[in-house]
C-alpha cells in the first residue's frame, strides 16, 4: 500500500511573525562612563596616596583608601550616570517643558492598592525589583534602565520598569509573581518637567500644579494621569536627585 507523502511545512509562515519583535532602544550606552570610573578608582587613590605618603606610608595608604571610599560613595549617588536609559527625541523645549516622543518599547508593570505614596512606591519598586534580580522563570538578572515611572489610576498605584534595550518580549524570562506583567508599550509624545527635591506628597503636587499650568500656558492638550519619573535610588540626597514629572500630549 502506497502511503501519501507528508506535505512540506518548511514554507508555511510561523506563527510567531504575526507578533512584532519590538525591542527597547538604548538612547545612550553607558560602557565607556563605567569604564572611565573603574580606571579612575584604580589610578586616583593610588595616585593620591603615593602623593601624599611621601613622609609616611601608613599615611598614603590611609589617604589613598579615603580618596577610594569617596569615589564610591559618588559612583553610589551618581548612579543614574551609569544606567541605561530608553530612546527618545527632544522635539522641543518651551520653558522648562520638554517635548519628547518615545519609540515602542518593552515594559513590566505592576500596581498596588495602598493610599501612602512613600509605602506604595517601596512597595512596587521592591516587588518589580525582585523580578529583574532572579525571581524569574530563568533566573537571570536584568540590568536595570531609568526612569522609574510610576502613575496615580482609580486610586492605585502603577510603576514601570523599561527593560534593557535589545531585549524582546518574547525572549524575557516570565516573572514569578503573577501581579507583575510584561508588555509592549506604544510610541508616545510626552511633556516632561525636571524638578529636585524629596519624594512627598506635598512636593509633588506643588510641581504637578506648575507643570499643569505651563501645559495651559504653552497651548498643549494633554491625556491622563500626570506621572512620576525617578532617575535615582532612595539613597541618593534629594538635592542630587534628578525627577520629572510627565503627562502626555497630543
Amino acid at each position: 500500500m502506497n502511503l501519501a507523502s507528508e506535505p512540506d511545512t518548511s514554507a508555511l509562515p510561523s506563527i510567531f511573525e504575526h507578533f512584532p519583535r519590538v525591542a527597547t532602544q538604548p538612547k545612550h550606552a553607558t560602557k565607556l562612563r563605567k569604564a572611565l570610573f573603574y580606571a579612575a578608582l584604580a589610578v586616583v587613590p593610588a595616585a593620591v596616596g603615593i602623593a601624599t605618603g611621601r613622609s609616611s606610608w601608613q599615611r598614603g595608604i590611609v589617604i589613598g583608601g579615603a580618596c577610594a571610599v569617596a569615589l564610591g560613595a559618588l559612583r553610589l549617588q551618581m548612579a543614574r550616570w551609569f544606567t541605561e536609559a530608553p530612546d527618545h527625541v527632544v522635539e522641543a523645549m518651551i520653558g522648562s517643558l520638554e517635548l519628547r516622543r518615545y519609540p515602542t518599547r518593552i515594559e513590566a508593570s505592576t500596581e498596588v492598592d495602598e493610599p501612602d505614596l512613600n509605602r506604595a512606591l517601596d512597595l512596587a519598586f521592591n516587588r518589580l525589583a525582585c523580578f529583574i534580580d532572579g525571581a524569574n522563570g530563568d533566573r537571570a538578572t536584568i540590568a536595570m534602565v531609568a526612569p522609574v515611572v510610576t502613575t496615580m489610576r482609580d486610586g492605585r498605584y502603577h510603576m514601570r520598569f523599561v527593560m534593557p534595550p535589545g531585549k524582546e518580549l518574547l525572549a524575557l524570562p516570565r516573572p514569578d509573581d503573577s501581579r507583575i506583567a510584561l508588555h509592549e508599550a506604544p510610541e508616545k509624545r510626552i511633556a516632561a518637567m525636571r524638578f529636585n527635591g524629596p519624594w512627598t506628597p506635598e512636593n509633588f503636587a506643588k510641581q504637578e500644579r506648575k507643570l499643569l499650568k505651563e501645559l495651559v500656558a504653552a497651548g498643549l492638550s494633554a491625556r491622563g494621569s500626570v506621572q512620576f519619573a525617578g532617575y535615582d535610588s532612595p539613597m541618593t540626597l534629594p538635592m542630587l536627585r534628578r525627577n520629572e514629572l510627565w503627562i502626555e500630549i497630543v
